[in-house]
């Protein structure tokens, strides 16, 4: 083409440009009008900004301060929130918006389904029964491992949580004695790594006799900051497209890898058999005529190292932190503990639910410090909800934030105390400044039919761990590590170490 040419054509060029630019403009100032006036949730308070785009939310995640960012917005525009156009984040007011957003709202109905795109994708595509299973899948899963994490198995499972317990007492002895600074976060996760490892695998990673981290837990903690960048790419369909022509191979071989460690696992503990009490013997002999496939036995594995060892290893990690740095409250549980045994031996699964102080403990560090602090989204179906007297619409992505909730001044006196007593409160509302508090507001392992089905294993995990580490030692937390739960946050806490001083206590 001349330049003669090019230039009697330019201007006809420049034109098509500017139309398109015009129209795309156009488009973008009225869909802002639209989300902001006119969308079928402009009426619910948020942030301008939030109402017109999901940029904030998601630099909120991407950075790690979406769990304040939300709490924030909270305390400023009350318990509803419009985050994003089509998003609703909600502080429960004491179970009914837990009800509200969780339960089936119908007998023998559906509970809203969990939004698909806040979930990583699993790698051979089969969603377990954390995340977003379909309905009749998730009653099937649900009905077959629920024999896995009854009482009459945890029974059966207690020597292997006693003999982890045993090695990791023992490590941190041997660090005692050397006066040296111990970490206890990486310890707790050490432990329950290994001990769901056994459970779900037939044997221990053999991470806390090496008091080191397996290549693939730490990849596992490694990939924690990208789980935000992968709910984008999710979220939006054109972006999951590109990815997915453009994936990088180290990408590719990382998931492929994760996927592997686990399904590899799972082949050699069915080839070899057991005769341990472990998750897939309980499994398989529950199955009858509902038997689950290879692919999602290979998926439930996964599940089960992730949600049964990290949430645990985090929950035990706070409520230490919480201890050493308010020491009337570790004077009081070191009493009920010490008070209540004579030796190691009597601290078993059963002696120790009773003990009143231990769990109201527990259940103040899940409030102050939650292992999951976000909320996860459900998608409201066809009929609507009406939730707090405000009708929500269909196809509305709703949640309870944990962490917003759980520190919401409507629902707790000094919502950022340690404050174990509140859980003591007498019922009736009767006693002390915490007696209206909303407790049952605290749901940290979930709510209703898609609740946590190993959180009775989780209680007592950490009731068995903590009453004998309490026992044993006195604790000290070193001066790096205080102020260590102000974290950053990716869906799960980005844990630092917790470096703590010990020494075998007298007893």
């Amino acid at each position: 083409m001349s330049w003669l040419s090019f230039l009697s054509e330019w201007p006809n060029g420049l034109t098509t440009t500017t139309t398109l630019l015009g129209a795309v403009a156009v488009y973008l100032v009225a869909t802002i009008i639209h989300s902001a006036t006119l969308h079928q949730l402009a009426r619910f308070p948020g942030p301008f900004s939030c109402a017109v785009s999901r940029i904030p939310f998601w630099v909120a995640c991407i950075t790690g301060k979406q769990v304040r960012w939300m709490h924030e917005l909270h305390v400023q525009y009350g318990p509803i929130v419009r985050y994003s156009p089509d998003d609703l984040s909600f502080v429960d007011d004491g179970g009914s918006v837990w009800k509200a957003l969780h339960n089936r709202h119908e007998k023998g109905g559906k509970e809203f389904a969990k939004a698909k795109e806040w979930f990583v994708t699993p790698a051979n595509g089969i969603y377990g029964i954390n995340s977003a299973a379909a309905h009749e899948d998730h009653r099937r899963y649900r009905a077959l491992f629920a024999p896995a994490f009854s009482e009459r198995a945890l029974k059966g499972q207690e020597p292997v949580f006693r003999d982890h317990v045993d090695l990791l007492l023992s490590k941190l002895g041997e660090a005692g004695e050397a006066g040296k600074p111990i970490d206890m976060a990486k310890l707790f996760q050490l432990t329950t790594f290994d001990i769901m490892g056994e459970l779900t695998f037939g044997q221990s990673l053999g991470q806390l006799q090496a008091t080191t981290y397996s290549k693939w837990v730490q990849a596992v903690f490694d990939s924690i900051r990208a789980i935000p960048i992968a709910q984008l790419i999710q979220y939006y369909p054109l972006f999951q497209a590109l990815f997915d022509l453009v994936e990088p191979k180290a990408v590719r071989d990382m998931k492929y890898n994760h996927f592997r460690f686990s399904a590899d696992r799972v082949d050699k503990r069915l080839e070899r058999g057991s005769d341990k009490p472990d998750i897939w013997n309980l499994v398989l002999s529950a199955q009858g005529d509902k038997k689950l496939s290879l692919d999602e036995m290979y998926c439930h594995a996964d599940v089960f190292m992730l949600a049964g060892s990290e949430t645990t290893g985090t929950s035990m990690s706070g409520l230490t932190y919480f201890l050493l740095t308010n020491p009337d409250k570790l004077a009081l549980l070191t009493q009920e503990i010490r008070g209540r045994f004579r030796n190691e031996d009597e601290i078993t699964m059963e002696s120790t639910a009773p003990l009143k102080y231990l769990n109201a403990c527990i259940h103040e560090a899940l409030r102050m410090y939650p292992p999951v602090p976000v909320g996860v989204p459900r998608v409201v179906a066809a009929a609507g909800k009406t939730v707090l007297g405000r009708f929500i619409p269909p196809e509305t992505r709703v949640s309870v934030h944990h962490y917003a909730t759980y520190r919401s001044a409507d629902n707790f006196a000094e919502p950022d105390s340690f404050a174990p007593e509140r859980w003591l409160s007498n019922e009736k509302g009767e006693g002390g400044k915490y007696a209206g508090d909303r407790r049952e507001a605290v749901q940290a392992f979930g709510y209703g039919p898609r609740d946590c089905l190993g959180q009775n294993m989780a209680w007592h995990e950490m009731r068995l761990v903590l009453a004998r580490l309490f026992f044993r030692f006195d604790l000290e937390v070193c001066e790096e590590s205080v102020g260590w739960v102000e974290q950053r946050a990716f869906i799960l806490w980005e844990k630092k170490p917790l470096f703590v001083r010990l020494k075998p206590a007298v007893v």
